[in-house]
């Protein structure tokens, strides 16, 4: 699933009802299908990966992020309750969760990273982070918010701490640029230049790019009811895009 110029597609997001919808350019919103719990969008935005519980137990679910409404598939089984698997779609897959219990302090778990080979997933890294959804970018690298609330980047099992103080973050698709939010501030920043915008939002549960990078998405929820904004880069404006009943979890292009 992209959203190149020529698409009929301008946004898509995620729900807390687990639905997945799309905003068209003609800015008409329709419901795709429902998806699995905690789900993310893979590394190339064409695969969503959720969660199913069950008692002491977590399956591991993948579906297209389309419109085809095929039953989830499994992925593998993991003991325990984790949240947000995250998938690098690529021939050697990997696929990272974040495990929680009464034990984890609050708002904190473990991070699992299982590698696909010959079929099977295998773990090959573990360490701790917040409660936040991680990505993979197309490189390979996993992002993640650790411990400290640290956006970090890490490959290999080396860590780079990328911007401190972060609740919420989005990485554009040529991995050259990134959004974090943190004390009712949303930041645009350059990996190599530093911050490049900032500007005050409230409330904030979700932030996207779009495909080109000339856009960046949030959501905010207060009072019961969610809103989607864009922000234009190169006008610095910023416009309602839609009010939702739910509260937005995840935004894609």
């Amino acid at each position: 699933m992209t959203n190149s110029i020529l698409s009929l597609y301008r946004v898509f997001f995620i729900d807390d009802n687990h639905q997945l919808w799309t905003v068209m350019r003609d800015d008409r919103v329709v419901l795709m299908k429902n998806i699995p719990p905690f789900a993310t969008f893979s590394s190339d935005h064409t695969i969503l990966t959720g969660v199913e519980i069950d008692g002491k137990q977590t399956r591991f679910l993948w579906t297209m992020a389309n419109f085809q409404q095929q039953s989830p598939e499994p992925i593998i089984t993991h003991n325990g309750y984790c949240y947000y698997p995250t998938l690098l779609n690529t021939p050697h897959a990997q696929l990272a969760f974040l495990r929680a219990d009464l034990l984890s302090p609050h708002g904190m778990g473990e991070t699992f990273i299982f590698k696909k080979a010959r079929k099977k997933f295998h773990l090959i890294d573990s360490f701790s982070a917040a409660m936040y959804p991680p990505f993979f970018s197309k490189t390979g690298a996993l992002y993640y918010i650790n411990p400290a609330m640290q956006l970090t980047k890490r490959i290999m099992k080396q860590d780079e701490k990328i911007y401190p103080n972060t609740v919420y973050f989005a990485l554009n698709a040529e991995e050259t640029e990134y959004a974090v939010y943190s004390n009712e501030t949303i930041r645009l920043l350059d990996f190599k230049i530093g911050q490049l915008r900032q500007f005050i939002a409230f409330d904030v549960t979700a932030l996207g790019f779009n495909e080109t990078g000339t856009s960046l998405f949030f959501a905010t929820y207060k009072n019961g009811h969610s809103s989607l904004y864009q922000y234009d880069r190169s006008s610095q404006e910023i416009t309602l895009v839609l009010n939702h009943s739910t509260k937005i979890t995840g935004i894609s292009f």
